[in-house]
């Protein structure tokens, strides 16, 4: 006799990820770190806001499957001149694609874990009061598109079947990041 199996606990056997082709996810999180090679000191950043979609693509490759998207996120940061009143700002809007591994290493049907990389356009916006004062400046600001990319690796674990918390930890928009995920 031959027991029946429930098709979503099948799936799950062997590290199968809950992320199959056609699967979406969307995430909407909140970074911590400096990130994009600003470093300490003086140095303060706001947390980085990001939301990210991605959508299952291709299985087969391997035990897991595939995903492309992409991520909109904005981070700023301000630095205070030691002993003055001048400050500098930067702003960060990041456009980027996503394309991700999602490979389950547990049989847990609730969670799913992934690596994955970023490459996209970061939108930069810098104002100084210093130079504007000191060196009687009129163009004390800039702004630019740079080519940023990024790595990370992450999981998430459903509450539902389809809402639940994701954390991400790598390089791109910041060093880790948490937040709420939706699964459609």
């Amino acid at each position: 006799m031959t027991s029946a199996v429930h098709p979503s606990t099948q799936a799950m056997e062997g590290g199968e990820s809950m992320f199959r082709k056609g699967t979406t996810m969307v995430n909407l999180g909140v970074g911590l770190g400096l990130g994009y090679g600003y470093y300490g000191g003086s140095l303060k950043s706001t947390p980085a806001i990001s939301v990210s979609a991605e959508r299952g693509l291709l299985e087969g490759i391997g035990p897991g499957t595939i995903g492309v998207g992409g991520l909109i996120g904005y981070k700023g940061y301000h630095y205070d001149y030691p002993g003055t009143s001048y400050k500098a700002t930067w702003s960060n809007i990041i456009v980027a694609a996503r394309g991700t591994y999602h490979y389950n290493f547990t049989t847990n049907p609730k969670l799913d874990t992934y690596a994955g990389v970023t490459l996209g356009m970061r939108l930069e916006h810098y104002k100084d009061t210093y130079y504007n004062d000191v060196l009687n400046s009129r163009n004390n600001s800039y702004g630019g598109a740079y080519l940023t990319s990024g790595i990370f690796v992450g999981g998430r674990y459903f509450f539902t079947d389809n809402i639940g918390g994701f954390a991400e930890l790598g390089y791109d928009m910041s060093y880790l990041k948490l937040g709420l995920t939706a699964k459609f």
